[in-house]
């Protein structure tokens, strides 16, 4: 058996079909979660309205029917006029779910919901978020260290200089380009399988040290045309140890991500 509903998405009104045992699933672990389970009244009503669905039953589903079915009202009394018990509950419902898929749910491809002016439950499947291909992927090569001390200074810029280009693309939406990271895990200078076609810009650099001085050549390549599209020096009057490398690492990034945010394509 399948349930089919008009489910509102990113493409607009789209017919969908749902299977029994994944409705059922989902309805099981929306009443497992914490803003269900410690509501008997709450997981009752949403169990109703969704193996009403499921059952395809005949029952008129208004809110003289919830009343009576759910919040136990005497029929030979029950007026809705005079008791809202279905309206209140029906709201918190709303609200709840909502939360849920704000929260714990915020993952789940299968959502449900009770739209406003209606005690049927709608069913919308999420469709995934595929990155556009026009997005520029940023591979970070391992820097060079070009003294004869200073390697795993060297390393350790490369590091923390990878977190927080991480940060700074991956998990922001903020840039005027967003910019995806790629970090090979060798000095080998080959994008990593997959994103090889996509593959827009190279970072590399270079590292000089002293023992009270160091110095961070930075040079961003546009892998496609092959030529150098940012280009910059950055000193540190200090010893090299991980505060130097934090310190450089905000720099870089500050420098690199305020490039992006201009236009990269402008240059």
């Amino acid at each position: 058996m399948v349930i089919k509903r008009i489910a509102e998405t990113s493409a607009g009104a789209v017919s969908e079909l749902f299977a029994r045992d994944e409705v059922e699933r989902v309805l099981a672990l929306l009443l497992a979660s914490p803003l269900f389970a410690k509501s008997r009244r709450m997981g009752g009503l949403l169990r109703f309205l969704v193996e009403h669905d499921l059952q395809s039953s005949n029952i008129p589903l208004t809110e003289h029917a919830i009343g009576i079915a759910v919040f136990r009202r005497d029929p030979a009394v029950y007026c809705t006029g005079d008791d809202p018990v279905v309206r209140v509950q029906v709201g918190r419902l709303r609200r709840k779910l909502a939360s849920y898929y704000a929260t714990l749910g915020q993952h789940d491809p299968l959502r449900l919901s009770v739209p406003a002016g209606s005690y049927r439950m709608a069913y919308e499947r999420l469709k995934p978020k595929v990155a556009s291909s026009q997005h520029p992927v940023l591979q970070l090569q391992p820097f060079t260290c070009i003294t004869h001390d200073g390697r795993d200074f060297t390393r350790g810029l490369c590091e923390e200089l990878s977190c927080r280009l991480f940060e700074s693309f991956e998990h922001s939406q903020t840039h005027a380009n967003h910019v995806l990271m790629n970090v090979p895990r060798s000095s080998v200078k080959t994008p990593v399988p997959g994103r090889a076609g996509r593959c827009s810009y190279s970072l590399e650099g270079s590292v000089r040290v002293e023992p009270a001085r160091v110095r961070a050549s930075v040079r961003l390549i546009d892998v496609a045309q092959g030529r150098i599209r940012w280009s910059e020096q950055f000193d540190r009057n200090r010893p090299y140890s991980i505060a130097t490398q934090e310190d450089l690492a905000e720099s870089i990034c500050r420098s690199l991500t305020g490039y992006f945010g201009r236009g990269s394509d402008d240059g």
